[in-house]
């Protein structure tokens, strides 16, 4: 008669050891009656060498973008060098940066494509929101601009490090939005924002347009960007501690920037530039 068998989940003097360790075997033997335990060591799965490399690259590159995130936002882009966003991200490989990013442009390029999208489809759910509630348009493009900005500052994981990023390079993005051949920077295409602009731009010049939409862009992203900085300074006490109210203000500067008939003085300008 072939032997019992019977397997314990744990090891019989330590319940709390891990069973996946050892595996612990009794057996009925019939002919003398003895019952007798066994030890089997039992062999634990890693996980395949392929994923455990793709898991640790891709740590890796989180932590390389936290790095900068914070020493861009800090000093700027061209003020934090490779070698000290390389150290900051406690990384031993001095070229890890080219080697996951390819150099500082892919790596700028990673956070925008950490973040861009995010604020894009959050302006996105805001102008559906406030066009079925049928709002005035410059309060929609004013306000779709604005809010996801304001709501990036809470965000832990470098939100408020981006937006400090994006002011830095607001003019340079914006023209790049207009032109993107011309720019190293691939970014996010906002549809919806861009076709209620035009709505509510569109009976004007092209270059008044084009100069209003960098206008917008500049007083969004720096207006954002700057109370950040001076909301925390002792020294700057008073309205600009209070974000909502900035918020709301700066909505209705932009609103102004939409809904203003240029001058006669503008226009006058305008004629005189080179065609």
């Amino acid at each position: 008669m072939s032997p019992t068998l019977y397997s314990f989940s744990a090891h019989p003097r330590h319940p709390t050891l891990p069973a996946k360790h050892w595996q612990w075997t009794a057996a009925f033997r019939c002919r003398d009656n003895h019952f007798s335990i066994r030890r089997q060591k039992t062999v634990t799965l890693k996980k395949p060498i392929s994923e455990n490399l793709d898991n640790r690259s891709q740590r890796t590159r989180q932590a390389l973008i936290a790095a900068a995130e914070q020493l861009f936002a800090r000093h700027g882009i061209e003020g934090a060098s490779l070698n000290t966003i390389t150290r900051a991200a406690r990384q031993s490989n001095r070229n890890a940066i080219q080697y996951h990013f390819g150099g500082k442009n892919g790596l700028v390029q990673a956070i925008f494509d950490k973040h861009s999208p995010k604020v894009a489809q959050r302006r996105a759910d805001l102008i559906d929101d406030m066009a079925a509630r049928a709002l005035p348009t410059e309060a929609i493009v004013a306000t779709a601009m604005v809010q996801p900005l304001i709501e990036k500052l809470d965000d832990p994981d470098g939100g408020e490090a981006y937006i400090h990023i994006s002011a830095e390079l607001i003019t340079a993005n914006t023209l790049g939005y207009q032109s993107p051949e011309k720019h190293h920077l691939q970014l996010v295409r906002e549809s919806k924002i861009a076709s209620f602009t035009a709505q509510q731009l569109g009976h004007l010049p092209k270059a008044i347009v084009e100069q209003r939409i960098l206008l917008m862009n500049i007083l969004a992203y720096h207006g954002v960007s700057d109370h950040a900085r001076v909301r925390g300074m002792a020294q700057y006490q008073g309205l600009s501690e209070h974000t909502d109210f900035m918020a709301s203000n700066l909505i209705d500067s932009i609103m102004a920037i939409l809904s203003t008939t240029p001058s006669a003085q503008t226009h006058k300008l305008l004629d005189s530039l080179p065609r």
